[in-house]
């Protein structure tokens, strides 16, 4: 008696086992759909909002504004001269928006590069303050070059290949431009070392520094000290270099990341990066509401059946038709568009005189230091050969 009461019981609550699933497995359907379709809106907008960012740089070295000259401001006092261009924005055929991003105001704000400018031209400039500053000068102004050229070349593209490519082209350029900058800093530790030979002759406190070579075979005592303390700098930054690896990588950061405080002007109003992304947005409305759909549908067939996958079709057909009053398909009418203008980067012209210190002799760069520890003076032996 029992035996039955158990084997009924145990059929009574497999029963109610076999009813609550459905009903378990229908919530976790549920879930799973909406989760997909959720993430799938935010990696959506969040590719078009970067695409934003991404068109804007392009515009940006279009109009050839980035600190790209290592003797022209603001490394310098030398201004250069930038031809005045307007860029194409959000192209419709032969038509366009235009955007202009000029040199003035915030743009020609260079916080970081003017300290060192400044630094330099103080009196009391020392000269291993003046090699390393020297190294992260050139290695700015060589990533603002790899910035200004890849994304100049970007902007010849259609607007539309530039939106749907730049992830892997991204990528690519900027893990390529790594490696470069940690070669380049390897040659400018020590191109630059000819620093250690120099010493600042001036000492009334007022106007700029007076740079004068340390020879070791001088009647001046103090040479023979400067031009130890050199030699066995350049012994000790033989491998100091490992101890400062991480500065290429902050500095290629830093030149990226700088690209996103330029402020631009796009139908009489200020715009930056990230006020484009709205822009951005509005301009791509049907592209972001088909993919948007097309994920709608994929995780309907994925997670709800069949039935759920035909029905979501029917339903986003009829809007797309507007046989349903929602004009999520429906564009927005574009405005203040006029014949498009040339792709073509703005000239930039800068004459200047270089003031900088030379290290001459028989060994070239990155080796010239060595003619400080050899002694050699005068003109390079190529050019008397």
């Amino acid at each position: 008696m029992s035996d039955s009461n158990n084997d009924t019981s145990a059929i009574d609550e497999k029963k109610k086992k076999d009813k609550e699933k459905p009903s378990i497995n229908f919530v976790s359907n549920i879930t799973s759909f909406i989760t997909f379709v959720i993430g799938a809106i935010l990696i959506i907008l969040l590719y078009f909002s970067s695409s934003g960012v991404v068109l804007f740089i392009c515009k940006l070295a279009q109009s050839n504004i980035l600190p790209t000259e290592a003797n022209c401001y603001p490394y310098t006092s030398n201004q250069p001269n930038i031809e005045k261009i307007k860029t194409n924005i959000f192209t419709d055929k032969e038509m366009s928006m235009k955007l202009e991003i000029p040199i003035d105001g915030k743009n020609s704000k260079y916080g970081i590069i003017e300290m060192f400018k400044n630094y330099k031209e103080r009196s009391n400039s020392h000269f291993l303050a003046n090699y390393l500053i020297s190294i992260i000068e050139n290695l700015m102004q060589f990533n603002y070059s790899i910035i200004n050229n890849s994304m100049s070349f970007l902007n010849t593209l259609p607007e539309s290949v530039i939106i749907g490519i730049w992830p892997p082209v991204i990528l690519f350029v900027y893990m390529f431009s790594l490696l470069l900058n940690l070669v380049y800093f390897i040659y400018l530790w020590f191109a630059n070392m000819y620093w250690f030979f120099k010493t600042n002759t001036n000492v009334s406190g007022e106007g700029k520094p007076q740079w004068q070579d340390v020879i070791l075979f001088s009647a001046n005592p103090l040479n023979w000290i400067r031009w130890w303390i050199g030699f066995w700098l350049v012994m000790f930054s033989l491998f100091g270099f490992a101890l400062l690896i991480f500065v290429p990588f902050i500095t290629s950061f830093y030149c990226i990341f700088s690209c996103l405080f330029y402020r631009g002007t796009l139908n009489g109003k200020t715009v930056s990066p990230f006020s484009l992304i709205k822009e951005i947005i509005k301009h791509y409305k049907i592209t972001i509401v088909g993919l948007i759909s097309f994920f709608v549908i994929l995780s309907a067939f994925s997670n709800l059946g069949t039935v759920a996958g035909i029905f979501s079709i029917i339903t986003i057909l009829l809007i797309y038709f507007g046989k349903i009053g929602i004009n999520i398909f429906k564009p927005i009418p574009e405005i203040n568009l006029s014949p498009i203008v040339s792709n073509d980067q703005a000239d930039k012209t800068c004459s200047f005189e270089s003031s900088k210190p030379l290290a001459q002799g028989f060994f070239p760069a990155p080796f010239g230091f060595l003619n400080k520890l050899f002694g050699q003076k005068g003109g390079n032996i190529r050019k008397g050969l």
